[in-house]
């Protein structure tokens, strides 16, 4: 990551941060959405000519409240997100890690308003088929992304 790229970061940390602490706002299921395309379109790599790689597994970290309200939801939400990601990488031409996992968890260090997207891959396990096409399968935040 560039010195622009961590600057950028941590202005937009910043502002996002004011405003959630000032709105008290809640996290949406669209701020997640954004966070995870992000998180792809950041650790995009390109090991060969048209083929680029992204992350396929994501952990989003929510606060206690957030938590709640959403795991409410928790099965429709993830369904959602997973959906949204397929559909970044067929926009962009990406190829994902393995197939697209969502994953949403609690934590108690963030305040309401505030998540955190860590994004990861897993290995395929279609390795005997690495020549043929395959398919792609089906970030962070006000707060921070991927620590």
């Amino acid at each position: 990551m560039g010195f622009l790229d961590r600057i950028e970061r941590r202005l937009e940390r910043g502002v996002n941060g004011l405003f959630a602490r000032a709105f008290k706002a809640e996290v949406q299921p669209v701020e997640l959405a954004s966070a995870i395309r992000k998180a792809m379109d950041d650790r995009a790599v390109t090991p060969s000519r048209g083929h680029v790689l992204v992350p396929n597994i994501f952990t989003v970290s929510l606060s206690d409240s957030d938590y709640q309200r959403l795991s409410e939801f928790e099965e429709d939400v993830v369904e959602e997100l997973v959906v949204s990601a397929e559909q970044h990488v067929e926009d962009q031409a990406y190829t994902p890690a393995g197939p697209i996992q969502v994953t949403l968890e609690r934590t108690s260090d963030l305040e309401t308003g505030f998540f955190r997207v860590r994004p990861s891959k897993a290995k395929r396990t279609d390795r005997a088929s690495r020549g043929q096409d395959r398919q792609p399968a089906g970030y962070a935040s006000r707060a921070s992304a991927g620590s």
